[in-house]
């Protein structure tokens, strides 16, 4: 193998109790760009059309990306790529912390998780071997005590271990997978799928290393990306405040997604800005592996009702969808549903979302205390939010439908709840409203895992703030020419370019978040990692072939989406976002002309009218063999 890589993929059968290593293909990898782009590809060929997302005909992935474990800036990244019990289609969420260099140091590149096993199971793997234990002892436990549990049992305190806590194993809809107690693989319900299976963690143990092609080279260029990235003007602000620092910046610009999506600005921001939590919660500071921005914040809330242990977070969505989502400003019951969320292992985002979007049913009349287990549901209630938070973690009456996600929900609910749900495939708004920002509007229809502000690149940073990410090689318009409210050819041309090569460092399991730089001159730049990358592995590739590979991995995932069913349809936004934003520095604005702009998006990827990539297209990727799949 090529530098970069162990060479060996783990295949786990739970229903069949067996453990084979096999090769890890390297002309795929150099494809795909290994990562989540070669598990996509195993997944597309490998499941069956229609398979129901939480029978033990999925499968789960595991997956780690070519420069996890080197000294690379933010490459700390793994992904879980599966079939999304909340949505249906692809998905890739990923998770940073430091699980994924250990899998590589024990031996495993990915490991490829089918079946369902009779019973708890937990998979331990150390240099090169595993086995499948019993975990009926921690079925039922809370993800910090099964995690402390495991490491006793396999004798490593040093383990690392991706987990689920009892919201996985009941398979709330959005359940995620949690490492290092309080990284999370979020979004689309990886964790429900492993629960699923009756899997309750993949522990992992290793003292190998990995192998660099070039060590010279790879060393200068790493020093010169390190510097780079230390002089980002962007640095400072996630090595001081981390993402919470958003919260009072986007208020400011009229997006910060208020009262269910009502309106985009919060007179009580400045309640749950980053210079508060600071000061009221937060104990440190914490990085991923290899990443200097140690962006992550451990806190605690010592006093009161919502008292919480010492945490990771909350970061700026949890701030958003708990807070001025659901029009509250108590920062204490926000960190308390961060922590339930964190421990019973949920999405924060799809959690919040359903709280506020239960809140506005309730206010509609559409439900009533009898439904919702005598609790009413009032805006800005924040013992309430907890609650509610609680129940859902819990499946707990009103919270078990709740539990099934935005679509199930309205549609148990009924009356005009499914009009107001908020959703793109299934998968519930973040903290970014689309009409604040067209570019957002439009990625949030076009991603294939829905409506998501974080998979690729964060669709806001070049026309909101003037960031260009490094990408006017590859044909991004220049920042200071767009306008965030414009709806145009150009805002087409933004989201291709951003999903092309956001999929590059998604790929090689790099954060974006040092990747996000203002001009090319800073941070891990697509240029940067083609040097990086050839140095690692030996192959001579640059970044105009990088980000061709990513765009060959976007298409990849969407002929998964349309051989699950999609058209179109599934890339329209919410009827919300066509209303004006009601107050604020966005006040009266709203999408105008979404199906133009999808026209466009479409005209620009080489696909049919109905979003179906045309045969020349996937000739011209070299995925021409997907036609007949």
């Amino acid at each position: 193998m090529s530098g970069g890589f162990v060479g060996k993929i783990l295949r786990v059968n739970l229903s069949e109790k067996s453990c084979i290593s096999e090769p890890f293909k390297e002309d795929l990898a150099r494809k795909f760009l290994g990562g989540s782009g070669y598990a996509t590809k195993i997944l597309l060929d490998e499941l069956k059309p229609g398979v129901d997302p939480l029978s033990p005909e999925n499968k789960l992935i595991l997956a780690t990306g070519i420069l996890t474990g080197t000294l690379c800036e933010g490459s700390s990244g793994w992904h879980a790529v599966t079939k999304s019990p909340l949505t249906g289609m692809w998905t890739g969420t990923r998770s940073g912390g430091f699980f994924s260099s250990e899998l590589k140091y024990a031996g495993y590149d990915m490991v490829i998780l089918d079946g369902r096993a009779e019973e708890p199971v937990y998979l331990w793997i150390q240099d090169g071997a595993a086995e499948i234990r019993d975990a009926k002892n921690v079925w039922g436990e809370k993800i910090p005590d099964a995690d402390a549990i495991i490491k006793k049992e396999v004798g490593e305190s040093g383990a690392r271990i991706v987990i689920i806590g009892p919201s996985g194993e009941k398979m709330v809809r959005f359940a995620a997978i949690i490492n290092d107690l309080g990284r999370a693989a979020g979004r689309c319900g990886a964790g429900a799928v492993m629960g699923s299976k009756n899997l309750k963690a993949v522990a992992v143990r290793g003292s190998g290393d990995v192998k660099i092609a070039d060590p010279e080279a790879f060393g200068k260029l790493i020093l010169e990306m390190e510097k780079a990235v230390m002089n980002n003007p962007m640095q400072p602000l996630y090595s001081t405040q981390g993402t919470p620092a958003y919260t009072t910046a986007l208020n400011q610009l009229g997006a910060l997604p208020t009262k269910h999506g009502k309106t985009t600005y919060y007179e009580k921001a400045e309640d749950l800005s980053s210079e508060v939590l600071h000061e009221k919660m937060l104990i440190k500071r914490r990085a991923c592996q290899a990443c200097s921005y140690g962006c992550k914040l451990l806190t605690e809330n010592k006093y009161g009702r919502f008292k919480t242990p010492p945490m990771s977070g909350p970061e700026y969505e949890t701030i958003d969808m708990f807070g001025p989502f659901a029009l509250n400003n108590n920062l204490e019951a926000i960190q308390r549903a961060n922590y339930i969320c964190n421990v019973y292992g949920i999405d924060t985002i799809s959690a919040g979302y359903m709280v506020a979007f239960a809140m506005e049913c309730f206010e509609r009349g559409w439900i009533t205390e009898k439904d919702t287990d005598g609790i009413k549901l009032s805006w800005g209630d924040p013992d309430v939010i907890v609650k509610m938070t609680e129940k859902i973690a819990k499946r707990d009456g009103f919270g078990s439908i709740l539990a099934e996600g935005a679509v199930r929900a309205a549609e148990k609910i009924g009356a005009g709840a499914p009009e107001i749900a908020l959703h793109v495939k299934g998968l519930e708004m973040p903290g970014h409203d689309a009409r604040a920002c067209k570019d957002m509007a439009l990625a949030y229809g076009t991603c294939n895992r829905g409506c998501c502000h974080m998979r690729y690149f964060w669709p806001g940073g070049p026309s909101m703030f003037k960031q260009d990410y490094g990408l006017l090689p590859y044909g991004l318009p220049k920042p200071d020419k767009l306008d965030r409210f414009a709806e145009t050819e150009d805002t087409a041309t933004v989201v291709k370019i951003l999903q092309d090569a956001g999929n590059v460092h998604e790929a090689l399991g790099v954060c974006e978040f040092v990747c996000a730089t203002p001009t090319e001159e800073y941070g891990v730049t697509i240029k940067r990692l083609a040097g990086v990358l050839s140095a690692l592995t030996g192959w001579k590739i640059d970044d105009f072939e990088l980000v061709k590979i990513g765009e060959r991995i976007f298409n990849l995932e969407r002929l998964f989406n349309i051989r699950e069913g999609a058209k179109r349809k599934d890339d329209l936004l919410p009827k919300r976002f066509s209303e004006p934003i009601l107050d604020g520095p966005s006040k009266g604005k709203k999408v105008e002309n979404y199906e133009k702009m999808l026209d466009w998006y479409y005209e620009l990827r080489g696909w049919s009218k109905d979003g179906v990539p045309t045969k020349e297209k996937l000739k011209e990727l070299d995925i021409h063999e997907q036609l007949n799949m």
